[in-house]
């Protein structure tokens, strides 16, 4: 549907000639991570405002001497079938831990250029580029969650795994013995 969809916006941008035309369209990603285009609203879409067709008019048709032609682009990798947050459990709650260690699997591997960005509570967590483990240095009491996307060069998402909520305990001050290791 996709490239039909941008065959369609074309041709009617080449129709049209020289005229000022905007189209609305709209992008979503689905469960499984797909990411759809449509002209028609959807619940949850991001609406694309897509103004008239750019073009550029050389002054010759010729070669300049001593540039070469571009490339063509290569073939586009595949879409990502899946990301999801694997570590921690979801709805674990962990008493006391020094760390969290927070791992994410995407299937299939993370494209040259593509990006994996995990957040917890809406706070980005840093790690190594291209990395797909990531630590929580000394969480906080209480609920937390954890949020996972992997994003294009250009910033586009192109993967958005399910969310992982989890809790962590602490010792009280009124009662600081722990129930799993004793003192």
């Amino acid at each position: 549907m996709r490239t039909a969809l941008h065959g369609l916006v074309a041709l009617c941008l080449l129709g049209l000639g020289g005229l000022s035309m905007a189209t609305t369209l709209y992008r979503w990603v689905d469960a499984q991570g797909v990411v759809h285009y449509s002209d028609t609203p959807h619940e949850g879409a991001q609406v694309i405002q897509i103004s008239g067709a750019q073009t550029y008019h050389g002054a010759s048709a010729a070669p300049t001497p001593g540039v070469t032609a571009a490339q063509p682009a290569g073939k586009k990798p595949e879409p990502y079938d899946a990301c999801s947050i694997t570590s921690p459990a979801p709805d674990s709650n962990l008493y006391a831990p020094d760390s969290v260690a927070v791992s994410v699997e995407v299937s299939p591997a993370l494209h040259d250029g593509d990006q994996l960005t995990v957040q917890v509570d809406g706070r980005q967590l840093q790690g190594a580029e291209g990395a797909q483990s990531f630590v929580i240095p000394e969480p906080e009491r209480g609920d937390h969650s954890i949020s996972a996307q992997v994003r294009s060069p250009e910033g586009v998402m192109l993967c958005n795994a399910p969310p992982v909520t989890f809790s962590v305990t602490k010792p009280s001050v009124n009662s600081p013995n722990n129930p799993v290791k004793p003192h």
